[in-house]
């Protein structure tokens, strides 16, 4: 039975509620674990078996089939001439745990699949192996015969997706294996040298039989395939729930009473450790498992941000050291032609890779880039300001052939390389380089003054997406937070918030291109910056559009039409799980600007009590409780050397001045000077307008 967490904070309180809220152990699926019971926010369902590190991954498709981008293995189950419909859902184990389920019927006969992810052990790390157990079972009242058949075949004429190093060439014979030393591309016990496999049962009523078959993602020897084929199909799954399960643990715990909410962080977690690759001796962030297996700074910088403030601090750091390959020799870092704004947001993973929950060893080597990337910012401008140009203070022309679609000095551009020019001012002030830091805030400030003087020579009374007024909303999402750019209380922000809700017709996610289109994550940064705006009630509403828009593995897709069909644009999408990690995140622990602030948007649900563990900030990590009981909130933390802000539960406001040290900034939010550890203050009912 689950029940909620009795949160004692000190002799304070006992918060609403009489027992702890989920682990992850609750939420682990029991044997009869229902996939169709998951929620699906798209029209079709789909997964992904994928595992940090290796090359390649397994998509479920929504036929129930599955493909590596070079081999499609179909899948035909059968009862009779009753063939098995595609699947209706494909759910991961508690909407978080990558082992995949999926059932199908043909008349009695339900077909259950489960399948899971392992790599094989260096050196031959990059290899992944799917393990898939297929289990027949006759619901019927009598005899029934069940048939499974699966074929290796080449893709389709014009592919969802074709990994990158496929082969060119028409792949030679696929064939199944069982031994010997062939060159197999799926084994099972029973298989025949050829490109299908199948085999048929008569069951007798409430009868199962089982089938596990192996899956690599590249050839191997059947010989191989038969030592991996050693460890059972169900160790390989308590493997895999073993290892997320611990490797979730060690970093950052969200105990919310709120599992929706809890398993989202989860599954947003796992697909961002997921989408790791490595390039000789680096570790690299990509786009995607599939169509979006390369590497864009702008991702990758959401991927290393989300891990870092999520605990996840060596993974943070080994992707923040791959960017290093991407500065090129004049300062400026570009891994996709055409998208400088790539600078800044490297810059800014650095620092937030670098700076939590203390400042790295190896700062010196990112200070040093950073410092060079700062100069050829400087040299731009420079440039620039002779040339007499109206925009020539602003960075030059890109033609990025993605986000804003046109060839233009993009706003985005700037607000990133503001964005970095704090990051590297922080990353000089934690190396001890104060002087040098205030040069560059010296510059940042001049930098921003010319920012907004640009603002004003636009045509646009919000934040367009080129200084010429062309284009698509993209990098302009991003101006009041996390780049900074603007304050968040600045009218031009509140402006293209609003004006890009209405074009939505709602709060919560923007649209693309077309108002039929949404866009996974490119508008979640105005839920932060609602937050520092004060708005509460809408970031919690693009909240609530991150949590609703994801499948049963708890994925996101990029884009998506109103009617939830996602098109070729394949889920899972590893920045839409960053937009939800830093929303919750920073809804709870907010440590990007000079004080500490905490329950910004925590939600009601959250007020019965909640606690935060190992939660690395600027400042170091720190845990955090909080909850409320009637007329009464409580906070309790981990000591920091700055001031912090307690934002008030919803609804409510200060019955009363608080009590020495702390301090009334307005309402609903109260100061706690630097040491504090622990708060408690009255409430009353907020009066509406």
């Amino acid at each position: 039975m689950r029940c909620a967490r009795v949160l004692m904070l000190g002799m304070a309180i006992t918060v609403l509620g009489s027992c702890a809220p989920p682990t992850r152990e609750d939420r682990a699926p029991s044997a009869s674990f229902d996939p169709d019971s998951i929620p699906e926010a798209f029209a079709r369902s789909t997964a992904a078996l994928m595992w940090p590190g290796t090359t390649r991954a397994w998509q479920i498709t929504p036929e129930g089939d599955l493909y590596d981008g070079e081999v499609v293995v179909r899948v035909e189950a059968a009862s009779g001439s009753t063939s098995a419909p595609p699947p209706r859902t494909i759910a991961y184990e508690g909407r978080w745990l990558p082992v995949a389920h999926w059932w199908r019927r043909s008349a009695d006969i339900e077909w259950r699949f489960e399948g899971v992810a392992f790599p094989e052990p260096a050196p031959r790390d990059s290899q992944l192996v799917a393990s898939l157990a297929v289990t027949a079972i006759n619901r019927g009242s009598s005899a029934r015969p069940a048939r499974l058949s699966l074929a290796l075949t080449p893709p389709d004429p014009d592919p969802i997706f074709v990994a990158f190093d496929a082969p060119e060439t028409p792949t030679p014979p696929l064939t199944w294996g069982s031994g010997g030393k062939d060159t197999v591309y799926a084994w099972t016990d029973d298989a025949k040298h050829g490109a299908s496999w199948s085999t048929e049962w008569t069951l007798a009523p409430g009868e199962r039989r089982t089938v596990r078959v192996l899956l690599p993602t590249y050839p191997k020897s059947a010989v191989d395939m038969r030592a991996l084929a050693q460890t059972s199909h169900a160790r390989r799954v308590e493997a895999a729930r073993t290892y997320w399960t611990q490797t979730l643990e060690r970093a950052t715990h969200f105990m919310l009473g709120d599992p929706e909410v809890e398993a989202a962080l989860e599954a947003a977690r796992v697909l961002l450790l997921s989408c790791r690759e490595r390039r000789g001796r680096d570790w690299l962030p990509i786009g995607g498992p599939f169509h979006y297996r390369d590497i864009w700074l702008r991702d990758g910088a959401r991927l290393i941000a989300a891990l870092s403030v999520t605990g996840h601090t060596a993974e943070a750091r080994a992707l923040a050291e791959g960017f290093m390959r991407f500065q090129w020799p004049q300062g400026a870092f570009l891994s996709q032609r055409g998208q400088p704004d790539g600078t800044g947001q490297a810059l800014w993973a650095f620092e937030q890779a670098m700076l939590r929950p203390a400042p790295a060893e190896s700062l010196s080597r990112y200070v040093a880039a950073a410092r060079k990337a700062w100069k050829w910012y400087e040299w731009q401008r420079d440039f620039g300001r002779q040339s007499g140009w109206r925009f020539g203070l602003m960075l030059p022309y890109a033609d990025p052939r993605d986000a804003e679609l046109v060839i233009a000095q993009m706003v985005g551009t700037d607000a990133w390389a503001l964005a970095g020019y704090r990051s590297t001012a922080r990353l000089m002030r934690a190396a001890g380089l104060e002087q040098e830091a205030a040069a560059v805030d010296q510059t940042r400030e001049r930098y921003m003054a010319d920012f907004v003087a640009a603002l004003d020579r636009t045509q646009s009374r919000d934040i367009p997406p080129s200084w010429q007024g062309l284009g698509r909303d993209w990098g302009n999402l991003a101006v009041g937070w996390p780049c900074a750019a603007l304050p968040p209380e600045h009218p031009r922000l509140a402006a293209l918030a609003e004006r890009v809700w209405r074009e939505a017709g709602h709060v919560g996610l923007v649209t693309y291109g077309h108002r039929d289109s949404l866009h996974g994550y490119v508008g979640a940064d105005l839920g932060t910056w609602a937050l520092l705006a004060g708005r509460r009630a809408e970031a919690d509403s693009v909240l609530e559009a991150l949590l609703h828009w994801r499948n049963a593995s708890g994925a996101a897709a990029e884009m998506f039409s109103r009617s939830a069909d996602f098109g070729r644009n394949l889920p899972p999408h590893p920045t839409g799980a960053a937009a939800l990690v830093a929303l919750v995140r920073n809804a709870l622990i907010f440590d990007d600007g000079d004080v500490l602030a905490l329950t910004m948007g925590a939600r009601e649900r959250w007020w019965k009590g909640a606690k935060i563990e190992r939660a690395p900030t600027r400042w170091g990590a720190i845990d955090l409780e909080f909850g409320r009981r009637k007329d009464e909130a409580v906070w309790r933390w981990t000591p920091v050397p700055v001031w912090t802000t307690l934002t008030l539960p919803p609804g409510t406001v200060l019955a009363g001045a608080p009590s020495a040290p702390l301090t009334r900034r307005s309402d609903t939010v109260l100061m706690a000077p630097p040491g504090t550890r622990e708060a408690r203050v009255g409430l009353r009912p907020q009066q509406l307008r």
